[in-house]
């Protein structure tokens, strides 16, 4: 008789939307003590200080990033070895950039860590078991790592905790006392030789070489990723590299608690209250926001182009049979990688409407007035739905396929339309060339209505919406709200087109919201409760064809 696993139970069902209420309460926290410290700045600040962030910075920038992600393949392959399953190094690394760029962006970093793993490792042999073992050795990886910077800087810097108001005789026998630890864990292999029992499966401690490996890499990759973020703001000297290294580690581990998803809010509002008594809010903020397209923008997009490429050579038959075989094993994959892509998007255009425009072209005078309404209006509504229609895509249904190109096109045309803003229109343009030619994998025939989301999804989509809508009201919190903006058509009514926008973004989610709650009450019960389930590194990486 086939094993039925019971339904879950009400304190599991509570367990599980709680916690997404309290990820949604922490961004909120998260929103007002950013509101709180930048109260005596504005947007136009933040671009002040963003024009002071020189091209050298920025060069810099991206190759400490390039550097940062390519120790990153490293985890991946020194896990590999640690489990004696070697593999080609081209394809480890294509496997655990891909991985990286999407659960720095998204979170959940355990969750879609394995889900992109194994659909890219299982057809070069690797088991389930296999891939969240390697997962598991990543992520303890990443925390040596970020356990190590900290120590380190407090003996070398005893001084940097000082914003923690942390005294530096306490702060030195701190790092020493964590490094005692770290030493321990890396000798720790000479003493623990079998391998450890965790839920029925056998788990070997890594090998003192592998440890010490661990280790630097860990420590080398946090601290280049900081240097990312050091690079990012604008030139101070009255703040260092270890105060930058010390806030990162801090925010770090605030967002990973949190399990806001890429930390969004949570990670920049600790740098921004450990850095603020030296550098001014606006200028960390530009720092943060530039850190934010380096580190998790970019690398994403290039992870979507990656895949639509070899999806376009494929479909001209441009390639040979190592390239065939390479299309095929990413194949599974797809879905997920432009799914996560659409996702991002469709917050980029929100994102970008929720902040005033600079300043507009001299073509666009007050008859092309009508232009910009409606460019910035379909822009917004454009990326809610790419929000709401990257599920489906991860689904491969064939209409949210088309329709997510229509969309993808839209946010495209209406960032150039509104004020010829062709820098946001390359983000949707580049993405549209990625999911093009894509159109074998979205071969299933279903309702787009009949989406049923998972609760991570919900999370993703109200942190999504609510840092939109946080970013409009802190745009124009000098702007004196009343009736009459709601009526207020020109050329530089930003704010009043930011209100309409949000109104029909929240009619929009609220619409989808309800349509899932119809959809999900007329859905067979045993069906509702297998959507319900926690996608975990084994179910969530099964094909969803």
């Amino acid at each position: 008789m086939a094993h039925t696993e019971s339904p879950p139970t009400w304190t599991q069902r509570l367990l599980r939307y709680g916690t997404g209420v309290l990820i949604l309460a922490l961004l909120a926290g998260a929103l007002v003590i950013l509101n709180r410290w930048l109260e005596q700045y504005s947007v136009a600040d933040i671009r002040q200080a963003l024009n002071r962030i020189t091209g050298v910075q920025l060069l810099a920038a991206s190759a400490a990033a390039a550097v940062s992600y390519w120790l990153l393949t490293l985890y991946d392959l020194l896990a590999l070895r640690h489990l004696r399953r070697p593999l080609p190094y081209r394809w480890v690394a294509f496997t655990a950039f891909t991985s990286y760029a999407f659960s720095h962006s998204l979170g959940f970093a355990s969750i879609i860590g394995a889900t992109v793993r194994y659909r890219l490792y299982a057809p070069h042999g690797l088991g389930g078991v296999e891939v969240a073992q390697v997962t598991l050795f990543v992520v303890t990886t990443f925390m040596l790592g970020l356990a190590t910077v900290m120590p380190v800087v407090m003996l070398i810097d005893p001084t940097a905790l000082k914003a923690l108001h942390v005294p530096p005789g306490s702060a030195f026998l701190l790092g020493l006392a964590a490094l005692v630890i770290l030493v321990a864990y890396a000798v720790g292999g000479f003493w623990l030789r079998r391998p450890l029992r965790v839920f029925g499966h056998a788990i070997a401690f890594p090998r003192p070489s592998i440890a010490v490996r661990q280790l630097l890499l860990g420590l080398c990759d946090l601290s280049l990723a900081a240097l990312v973020l050091y690079l990012c703001l604008p030139p101070s000297d009255a703040v260092s590299y270890a105060d930058v290294l010390v806030a990162f580690g801090l925010a770090l581990v605030a967002g990973i608690i949190s399990h806001v998803p890429g930390g969004l809010g949570v990670f920049d509002a600790i740098v921004l209250v450990s850095l603020t008594p030296a550098m001014p809010g606006n200028d960390v903020m530009a720092g943060l926001l530039v850190f934010r397209l380096i580190y998790y923008l970019a690398p994403l997009v290039i992870a979507g182009l990656m895949f639509g490429g070899v999806e376009a050579f494929q479909a001209r038959r441009r390639i040979g049979g190592l390239s065939r075989g390479i299309s095929a094993a990413i194949s599974p994959a797809v879905p997920l990688v432009l799914a996560a892509c659409i996702f991002i998007t469709g917050a980029f255009l929100l994102f970008s409407r929720a902040t005033p425009e600079e300043t507009l072209p001299a073509p666009f005078d007050a008859t092309a007035l009508p232009l910009v309404e409606m460019s910035h209006f379909t822009g917004s509504v454009a990326g809610v739905l790419l929000i709401l229609l990257a599920h489906a895509v991860q689904r491969r249904l064939h209409a949210a396929w088309v329709l997510s190109l229509v969309l993808l096109a839209t946010g495209c045309a209406s960032a150039l339309l509104k004020g010829g803003d062709w820098p946001e229109a390359i983000v949707p343009g580049l993405i549209f060339l990625a999911l093009l030619p894509a159109r074998k994998e979205f071969h299933r025939r279903g309702n787009i209505l009949r989406n049923p989301l998972t609760p991570s999804w919900f999370i993703a989509t109200g942190v999504a919406l609510a840092s939109a809508f946080w970013l409009g009201l802190f745009s124009y919190k000098h702007i004196a709200f009343s009736d009459e903006l709601w009526w207020h058509f020109t050329l530089h009514g930003d704010a009043s087109r930011f209100l309409r926008a949000s109104v029909a973004v929240g009619v929009i989610a609220l619409g989808a919201a309800l349509v899932h709650l119809v959809s999900a009450a007329s859905r067979d019960p045993q069906e509702r409760e297998q959507e319900e389930k926690p996608p975990g590194p084994l179910t969530a990486a099964r094909r969803t064809d």
